[in-house]
């Protein structure tokens, strides 16, 4: 009785060819797709006519990136105490980095938990990000327009002062 038939080698053959074929195939893949561009960090609203209830605050955008998911917050910068405790909680917004959409490739959508005159509103984000500007657009709930902001990005080390570490 022999083990190694004819049929025997030509199974094993043809597994180990397709093995190989299939690594090679998901190895080349994965040379050519790259990361998304890291944009996570705290993004300081300077435009000043923001609507509703956001128009009398000076607003913070904290972003958080874990690929091309997104977590934010939109917090009041009134004081550094009350900023201090906004960030520490969980974030309320939701959204997607995505890079192949140039337009507005940022997206995040959410409540406005953390600002007490904007108390359970929806919000929603988007906007592009270009180097430390994020330029983009807000929709309220209440508030039928889109309107447009500016927002320039904080420095780490500042960032990291706010946040009490």
């Amino acid at each position: 009785m022999s083990y190694l038939s004819v049929k025997s080698l030509a199974f094993y053959g043809l597994a180990i060819g397709l093995v190989v074929l299939l690594f090679k195939g998901v190895t080349t893949y994965g040379t050519t797709i790259k990361a998304p561009p890291a944009i996570d960090g705290s993004y300081r609203i300077t435009t000043q006519n923001l609507p509703g209830c956001l128009n009398a605050e000076k607003l913070l955008l904290i972003i958080q990136q874990s690929g091309v998911y997104l977590n934010g917050s939109l917090v009041s910068m009134k004081t550094e105490e009350e900023l201090a405790r906004s960030i520490e909680e969980k974030p309320s917004l939701t959204g997607k980095w995505n890079n192949q959409n140039k337009t507005q490739p940022l997206s995040l959508i959410g409540s406005l938990n953390k600002i007490k005159e904007c108390q359970n509103q929806s919000i929603s984000i988007r906007g592009v990000v270009n180097g430390k500007t994020l330029k983009g657009q807000i929709k309220l709930e209440t508030i039928p327009q889109i309107v447009g902001f500016t927002a320039v990005k904080e420095n780490s080390e500042k960032s990291q002062k706010q946040l009490g570490h």
